[in-house]
């Protein structure tokens, strides 16, 4: 989209309404173009923000002043009459009064203004240039895929930042060795003195992944943003541990040891199985996915047994358990390499692709969050095929100012 004098035209008019210059009839035609679509509204609020205003204001300065205000003069065909108290000849302020010079000053900020909200819309980045050329450029910044990564915190309190690729092998305070290879990290019982259970902690930030193998040999994968909490060696009846976030888990079988893994808000029991748990702490639902044997699913007050196919979703807000048959690979595809959506939300989806993009987003109207999207991807390239699937969705518009990825309904 190139600059018209439309744009103009609404910028000139939020930026009076900025600097609280607008005249009668700015104001009726800002009215009308509130009402010319539904995000309109929602825009204007957030390009009039103060604290918005001083972030593009910064951004404006990286780029040519003179030339960008050649331009603004153009397209707004300013005009001595146009300032009141302004005349052909250039007045002298000295012998103006005091409030003459407060409103010229309030009117040439006014068109000062104009060039900042352009760059609020989004609308600057095409000035003096070819409308794909310029768009190129704005989408050339690439955000990279995760990698693997996790933070280690012993007994002790010790934390052991883990890489990609890193080696190495320690001891706990039981005897248990802590080996880590390039395929992940690994508890082997060695010697494990007759003592009170130790517990570990292992966390993925933002843009990770990592695999766990217990003592038991069962293995977890970690999704982004997660953190699991167990014993370096079980002990008791019962095989325990702890998940925020979400986690891939092949259990091993123990008939006579059960494994349970509990959440915030449910606990999973098994005997041994392969199943998908998310729990992440700020999103609705926790979902329970099974993919092999049989897991049962408790609230506190209700069970749920599933079997493999299906799908238990704990709803938060009302306490309530849904079961239903599902597509495996939807919930399960993260661990594989790909992320497959059908038919979901946008703001779902995007707060999902955050935590392993580590991604800034921002929805700037309601009707966009609920856009439904389909896709499969390939979790190991960068976001740009994402970004590029949603260009090319006719109902979404997305654009590029600071690192940060605006989104709007079209």
């Amino acid at each position: 989209m190139g600059l018209s004098k439309k744009h103009f035209r609404i910028a000139k008019i939020l930026a009076s309404l900025f600097t609280e210059t607008q005249t009668e009839k700015e104001k009726e035609e800002y009215e009308e173009w509130e009402k010319e679509q539904e995000g309109n509204r929602d825009l204007a609020k957030y390009v009039l923000d103060q604290e918005n205003y001083i972030r593009f204001e910064r951004t404006a300065s990286r780029f040519d002043q003179q030339a960008g205000w050649e331009v603004f003069k153009d397209h707004l065909a300013i005009k001595s009459s146009d300032i009141p108290g302004k005349t052909k000849r250039v007045p002298d302020l000295q012998n103006a009064s005091s409030d003459k010079r407060q409103v010229q000053l309030k009117y040439f900020m006014r068109y000062a203004a104009v060039g900042i909200i352009l760059i609020a819309c989004g609308i600057f980045y095409w000035i003096g240039q070819p409308v794909k050329e310029k768009q190129d450029a704005v989408f050339a910044y690439q955000i990279e895929a995760g990698t693997t990564g996790a933070r280690l915190i012993m007994a002790d309190g010790k934390v052991v930042d883990i890489v990609k690729d890193q080696t190495f092998l320690i001891k706990e305070t039981d005897g248990t060795v802590i080996v880590t290879d390039s395929t992940g990290i690994d508890y082997v019982a060695h010697e494990v003195k007759d003592e009170k259970e130790i517990r570990n902690t292992m966390q993925t930030l933002t843009g990770m992944e990592y695999t766990l193998t217990l003592s038991d040999g069962t293995k977890v994968y970690l999704n982004a943003e997660s953190k699991i909490d167990f014993p370096v060696s079980f002990k008791g009846v019962q095989r325990v541990v702890e998940l925020s976030g979400e986690a891939y888990f092949e259990v091993a079988k123990d008939a006579e040891h059960p494994f349970i893994v509990k959440t915030l808000d449910l606990s999973v029991k098994v005997l041994g199985t392969s199943f998908n748990l998310r729990a992440y702490e700020d999103e609705k639902a926790v979902t329970t996915t099974l993919a092999e044997g049989k897991v049962q699913v408790f609230d506190g007050q209700k069970f749920k047994d599933i079997i493999p196919g299906e799908q238990v979703v704990y709803e938060k807000a009302t306490k309530s358990m849904l079961v239903s048959q599902v597509e495996i690979a939807r919930y399960t595809s993260w661990r594989d390499g790909k992320f497959i959506f059908r038919n979901e939300r946008l703001e779902d989806i995007m707060m999902y692709l955050a935590r392993w993009y580590n991604v800034q987003y921002k929805f700037m109207d309601d009707k966009v969050k609920d856009i439904r999207i389909g896709a499969k991807l390939n979790r190991y390239n960068n976001m740009n095929p994402i970004i590029d699937m949603l260009k090319m969705n006719s109902t979404i518009s997305v654009s590029l100012v600071d690192n940060v990825y605006y989104i709007s309904s079209k």
